[in-house]
């Protein structure tokens, strides 16, 4: 069975029919069942107009590779090559899992859901999982920004946590942004995206007249050099 294509997901998770999300997007019921058949193949501005009406848009994600290694000359840890971020209801959710203070204590084997929105549950959920080196639960709930700032309180082994340590100093060594000009350069991408708007609307205009190809380059000139 092919996974869902991500037209459908956004439609699904939307909780549209096909019909509403044509109607929303101003195209047929049957074009967007095409598409989510893989009958049809969208463009990339198709696609991404489809799912901007459900309520989404795309967005390039990092690829996280571990690699097993051995730091202590006996444990094996999995250590990233970077970094990530995890959406926010999985940063935040409870996650079951051993409570060994209380588990040495007892003399029994206690379970218990932590709550990741608790700082200090956070600290020690993140101090197991990192120690326990299971790749697919450290990806799933370990956020990066959140890991970099709960660091220096975590109980970690030594080498463990070296492991660790470039990753956490590089994203502490970011660059120093003003917001002045990320506001500008914002603004000029925004007049840099209406001025290939006017060119395209005036190429569409003069495509009936001779010489279409010459006046194109003028105009180009001319509104790009404003």
């Amino acid at each position: 069975m092919e996974r869902p294509t991500i037209i459908e997901i956004a439609r699904k998770a939307r909780g549209w029919t096909q019909r509403d999300l044509a109607g929303a997007a101003a195209t047929s019921q049957a074009t967007v069942s095409a598409y989510e058949r893989r009958e049809k193949s969208p463009s990339l501005a198709v696609t991404e107009r489809l799912i901007g009406q459900a309520g989404y848009s795309l967005r390039l994600d990092v690829t996280v590779d571990f690699s097993p290694v051995t730091l202590d000359g006996q444990t094996i840890y999995q250590i990233p090559n970077r970094l990530w971020r995890v959406e926010p209801r999985l940063s935040f959710s409870k996650v079951k899992l051993p409570d060994w203070p209380a588990s040495r204590e007892s003399g029994d084997f206690i379970m218990r859901n932590w709550d990741l929105a608790v700082r200090e549950d956070r600290r020690r959920v993140y101090g197991y999982l990192l120690r326990e080196s299971v790749t697919v639960w450290i990806y799933r709930w370990v956020d990066g920004a959140l890991l970099v700032d709960l660091w220096d309180e975590l109980d970690l082994p030594k080498h463990l946590r070296s492991g660790w340590q470039p990753l956490i100093d590089d994203a502490r060594n970011g660059p120093i942004e003003n917001p002045i000009y990320v506001g500008y350069d914002h603004i000029q991408k925004i007049e840099r995206d209406e001025r290939k708007e006017r060119i395209a609307a005036l190429r569409a205009g003069t495509a009936h007249l001779t010489g279409t190809a010459k006046r194109d380059r003028q105009i180009e000139r001319d509104m790009l050099g404003r």
